[in-house]
């Protein structure tokens, strides 16, 4: 194989093994090598394609850096818009897509080889190389701010994102060789909410509790019962006494509830 297809053969094995990695039980430290090195080759792939050789030193790393995020950040907006779940498969077939598109293209361009240019431009080209084209830094500059953004968004998303509350409602018969269970209420709704607890004893009222819980708080106690099916019990968010919220029920050793 020709000297300059060389890193073609490599971002083309990093995506493939990454892929393998990814599906099989690779050890940890491996499928992090493996995936730090199939995030960077399509930043360092699309710079071939984009900069081939006119560019050179901390301008071309620059470039590659925001190619490297703008793809995965492009690419997950693309996903999302096309209703694909952002899961890893998801970003591993992203990402291994665009190493293997680029190579092939990197692959076609270089097979139009030209000779190289006399000594003249090559000074010249040498010189154009310690200033920066004004359309290189165009796109540097987007890069760097499509990426910046990307990741702006991303922190905010995450620290916003909605997850749907809910209050937890147990009734746990104990293992001390007395017939008691433990009943109780955890608030996981995300702000401080209202309720009340209603014990069934043989289906009628034993006891009622109005609780007011905040966020991540939690209420207990022991309950004492006889019987197969001895208590069950009722919550209710306030305002709303019509439909209970939560409902839970012990039948000897066994508990159900909804």
């Amino acid at each position: 194989m020709h000297r300059s297809q060389a890193d073609l053969a490599v971002t083309a094995a990093v995506a493939v093994l990454a892929c393998g990695a990814a599906e099989g039980g690779v050890p940890t430290a491996v499928t992090a090598v493996l995936g730090i090195m199939l995030f960077a080759a399509p930043g360092y792939l699309l710079g071939q394609l984009l900069l081939g050789a006119r560019v050179a030193g901390l301008e071309r790393v620059l470039v590659v850096a925001g190619l490297a995020l703008a793809v995965p950040i492009l690419g997950g907006l693309l996903l999302l818009a096309t209703g694909v779940p952002l899961h890893r498969g998801a970003w591993v077939g992203l990402l291994t897509g665009v190493t293997l598109l680029a190579d092939v293209a990197l692959f076609l361009r270089r097979r139009r080889w030209r000779p190289a240019p006399a000594s003249g431009q090559l000074a010249r080209l040498r010189l154009a190389r310690l200033r920066l084209p004004p359309r290189h830094a165009a796109a540097f500059g987007a890069a760097v701010l499509v990426a910046g953004c990307g990741l702006g968004l991303a922190r905010i998303g995450a620290a916003r994102q909605p997850y749907p509350g809910f209050t937890q409602l147990w009734l746990s018969p104990r293992r001390d060789g007395v017939r008691t269970a433990s009943l109780g209420i955890s608030n996981q709704q995300g702000t401080t909410t209202r309720y009340r607890l209603v014990l069934l004893h043989h289906g009628s009222v034993n006891a009622t509790w109005n609780l007011t819980l905040g966020s991540g708080q939690t209420w207990q106690r022991a309950i004492r019962y006889t019987g197969r099916y001895a208590i069950a019990a009722d919550l209710y968010r306030l305002p709303d006494l019509s439909h209970p919220y939560r409902h839970v029920a012990t039948a000897g050793d066994r508990v159900s509830g909804s």
